[in-house]
């Protein structure tokens, strides 16, 4: 699994700024509002100021200005970087989410549990009663990135429509490889514990494999199951449901009205059913090439209790670092940035989540 944008000859920005941009700099709000293609009148005489300088940094960076190139670096990334870092939190789906500055060891505070063991109450004895401590963890971290290629003559003469759609891009790029790195990193070890554990995996989701892991989750809370759709949809069939006909085989109006409406059940027997939004990646293709992979597992579903803490903890380390260099292959100027993410599951805290995983739909490999 890949997780970065590879360059040649790098430059790293932040060595050739001159540090007086910050991210409340009035030029930082206006290249913000440009490429969002926003009325610049509210700003008064300070967008026509800010615009000029940024059309003048993409003149210098067309001709290959090193220093200038490194400055519109800047503002791009303190631009990016707020909106980056508020999707980013967007993983705490999947547990709890802290960013650490930079100058931070890359620790969290996590939950231990002590005199857990069961046992009875002999005559005139007591029993050991659980205690929970706090213990700090080191978070293993891994760099993901995402870059373009930027067209800074079009931007000289005003065009900031390609600045838009590339910031866009490269922040689903980190999102996405973040997202998926995280779903790796709780598969991995809950499918490695080897303490309670619950979990199914096989060719196909089979009912019964699927009650296993649900039925025992279920003691924590009332449970939840995410998953892509093409894992989500294969309860239908376990309720009785066939076919796309409107017609009602021992199953209720109102569960047939929801699977005529969104394709899948809201529930079964008792569990919220969860479509996570799965959406293709076209940088890459199947194993046969014949279309393209998604971003995350289609084979991988989740099963969450209500009401028990998370034991997966995610961590982003200060925030985006960028760089500019050759492309390898083609030799394009390129501007990568980088985000530092890093993720854990509490180890012999593996139970609090239920995993399920088809191998036929794969994508955890």
């Amino acid at each position: 699994m890949s997780y970065t944008f590879e360059l040649n000859n790098e430059r790293k920005d932040e060595n050739f700024v001159s540090g007086t941009i910050k991210s409340n700099s009035p030029v930082v709000e206006i290249f913000s509002a440009m490429v969002q293609g926003k009325d610049l009148s509210s700003f008064g005489v300070k967008a026509d100021k800010a615009a000029k300088y940024i059309t003048e940094l993409n003149n210098k960076a067309a001709v290959g200005d090193v220093i200038a190139t490194a400055e519109l670096n800047n503002i791009r990334r303190l631009s990016m970087e707020p909106v980056l870092l508020k999707e980013i939190k967007l993983l705490s789906i999947f547990g709890n989410y802290t960013p650490i500055g930079y100058n931070e060891s890359c620790e969290v505070e996590v939950p231990v549990y002590a005199n857990v063991t069961a046992s009875t109450q002999a005559a005139g004895q007591d029993v050991s009663f659980p205690i929970a401590r706090k213990r700090r963890v080191s978070v293993p971290t891994i760099v993901v990135s995402g870059g373009h290629a930027v067209d800074y003559r079009k931007a000289a003469l005003g065009n900031m429509a390609e600045e838009n759609e590339l910031q866009e891009e490269v922040r689903k790029q980190i999102r996405n490889k973040a997202s998926k790195y995280v779903i790796s990193t709780v598969y991995t070890a809950i499918k490695n514990a080897t303490g309670v554990k619950y979990f199914f995996e096989g060719a196909g989701l089979t009912k019964t494999g699927s009650d296993g892991v649900i039925g025992k989750v279920r003691r924590f809370g009332k449970p939840n199951i995410w998953g892509d759709y093409a894992l989500i949809s294969q309860f239908n069939a376990w309720a009785g449901y066939v076919g796309t006909t409107p017609t009602i085989n021992g199953i209720s109006e109102a569960v047939m009205k929801e699977i005529h409406d969104s394709g899948i059940m809201g529930a079964y027997n008792g569990s919220i059913l969860t479509e996570i939004p799965n959406e293709y990646d076209l940088s890459t293709l199947d194993a046969a090439g014949t279309n393209f992979n998604t971003v995350l597992p289609q084979g991988l579903g989740f099963v969450t209790p209500t009401g028990t803490n998370s034991p997966v903890y995610n961590v982003t380390r200060g925030g985006l670092t960028s760089f500019t260099g050759n492309d390898v292959t083609s030799g394009t100027i390129m501007t990568r940035f980088d985000l530092e993410v890093g993720c854990i599951i509490v180890p012999d805290q593996e139970y609090k989540i239920g995993m399920l995983y088809d191998t036929n739909l794969g994508g955890i490999e």
